[in-house]
């Protein structure tokens, strides 16, 4: 498989159309349930081999990877009657509000309409942000009746569509999704109807770009199916299966959707088929956001509220702040720190424990055969010693153990890499949260030393703002010689004596003593 490097010129935010779900999908989603009698996914269902697979035994039946490599496949589920999507309720509100209930039409004369096109297309053109001028659009066009005039009463032209003349009643929005017209309530088709009539002209000026997005897209007729890999099932202690909370989420959806499409076939009353369409509106909004207000959130059979799409990205524990801005990491270590001011402000004093867990790997060849054959016969106990040996093929990765150490010594060769304990002149990056300027994380060298904490010289507190009444600090260990060369002489203690806020030495604000 070839291979090409692409450069990115630019991302366009939109907005996806049926069609483009559709053509993204590679099952239609039709039965509720997962897995068969016989433990094997159902065709069509949401579990559909089709959707991506996770067991590294089997290969996906879309891309041919088997699981680990394959990324996943999206699916999608054509809802009997279309939903409001609950991220977008402000946005349909406002659009309803500024354009006409019958035309379609912006509320807006002509004069003005072409003013403000000319804005915004100025404004675009610039790379200027347009949002005040769409205040300024959504302001202008708000033109709205209190209550509908009895039959054959004037009515003042100015409560009227200027194109079709046409009497605005007012438009309304009760949180998250009930759009009202007056005291009528909209259907969500009702509402996409409403959206279908407006231009491409007149969406632009309501900040919708027609070639990425149109209005009625805000109204989901098709809804996306997230792969199998977003939403792993787990095998419990007990042998049971536990399916994931998005999972649980649309087997609801599912289940009401296809009661509706039963009922409204067999020609239920008007009643029954509306409550199942509010029914299937609030499972869409909640596997959406379990959290919107006015919206009892959906509970698994423990009681907990389920953790759906919204509660995935937001909050403390989410992806951007847990797993794209704060992520655990490999070759790292943490512990309590206390002060030695009998070591360098270049070094960092590193229990001996952590010394023999954290490794670096070096790459033998016929200058260090000598030095690492020692590492291998000290093992993973004796300090300096090493953990494992990669073989030079890279293929296998071997334990260093009493058993396996004469074997090891035999095969020993130039090529192989061997992950040796952390030893004195070890370059290093040490850190102390918050990190708030760059002096929170520099570059120091280790120095191996007994107990259980990091020790550090006193002059170096004031960068990291550290003191010694408990502490902690993040040690991460480099991996590769570019990054030990980049970090010695770039981000070295002694190369930030000068602060770059104050632009002379730290000392002269907190004391960093003796360092001139």
């Amino acid at each position: 498989m070839s291979h090409y490097i692409k450069k990115i010129q630019q991302i366009n935010f939109g907005l996806m159309s049926p069609e483009d779900i559709r053509k993204m999908s590679v099952v239609t989603v039709e039965y509720p349930d997962t897995y068969g009698d016989d433990g094997f996914p159902i065709e069509k269902g949401l579990m559909d081999p089709r959707l991506g697979i996770i067991d590294p035994s089997l290969v996906c039946r879309t891309c041919g990877f088997k699981g680990g490599d394959c990324q996943g496949h999206f699916g999608s589920i054509e809802l009997a009657r279309p939903v409001i999507h609950v991220g977008f309720g402000d946005v349909i509100h406002k659009i309803l509000r500024s354009t006409c209930n019958e035309c379609g039409r912006i509320l807006l004369e002509d004069e003005q309409i072409e003013y403000f096109e000319k804005k915004i297309r100025e404004s675009v053109n610039n790379k200027e942000s347009i949002n005040a001028i769409l205040k300024d659009v959504y302001k202008a066009a708000k033109i709205e009746l209190k209550t509908m005039p009895e039959e054959g009463e004037e009515i003042d032209p100015k409560y009227c569509c200027p194109h079709c003349g046409a009497p605005q009643e007012a438009i309304s929005l009760d949180k998250p999704v009930t759009i009202r017209q007056g005291d009528y309530k909209l259907t969500p088709s009702e509402v996409r109807e409403r959206l279908e009539r407006i231009t491409d002209e007149d969406a632009f000026i309501l900040g919708v770009n027609s070639d990425v997005a149109r209005p009625e897209w805000l109204v989901l007729t098709v809804l996306p199916v997230p792969p199998v890999t977003v939403r792993p099932s787990i095998t419990l202690d007990t042998g049971e299966r536990s399916e994931d909370d998005l999972t649980h989420k649309l087997v609801d959806i599912l289940r009401i959707n296809q009661r509706l499409l039963e009922n409204m076939e067999a020609g239920a009353p008007q009643l029954i088929v509306e409550d199942l369409w509010e029914l299937l509106q609030y499972h869409v909004t909640t596997y959406f956001d379990n959290e919107a207000s006015g919206v009892p959130p959906a509970r698994h059979r423990s009681g907990r509220p389920l953790k759906t799409l919204t509660q995935r990205l937001k909050g403390k524990e989410g992806r951007f702040r847990s797993n794209l801005s704060g992520k655990r990491v490999n070759f790292s270590a943490r512990t309590v720190i206390s002060p030695d001011p009998n070591i360098s402000i270049n070094e960092v004093g590193v229990p001996e424990m952590i010394a023999k867990e954290v490794t670096v790997p070096v790459h033998v060849n016929e200058w260090n055969i000598d030095e690492i054959r020692t590492f291998i016969e000290n093992g993973p106990e004796i300090h300096p010693g090493a953990n494992y040996v990669i073989s030079n093929e890279g293929r296998t990765k071997r334990r260093v153990t009493e058993e396996t150490k004469e074997f090891i010594l035999e095969q020993l060769e130039p090529g192989f890499i061997v992950e040796r304990h952390l030893k004195d002149g070890d370059m290093v990056l040490f850190n102390r949260q918050p990190s708030l300027h760059r002096m929170s994380m520099m570059a120091h060298e280790v120095r191996v030393l007994p107990y259980k904490t990091f020790r550090l010289n006193l002059c170096v507190c004031p960068p990291y703002n550290a003191d010694f009444d408990g502490d902690e600090m993040n040690m991460h260990v480099f991996q590769t010689d570019e990054s030990r060369a980049e970090a010695k002489s770039l981000m070295r203690v002694q190369e930030h004596i000068l602060s770059p806020r104050f632009f002379r030495s730290i000392s002269a604000h907190k004391g960093w003593s003796g360092i001139h």
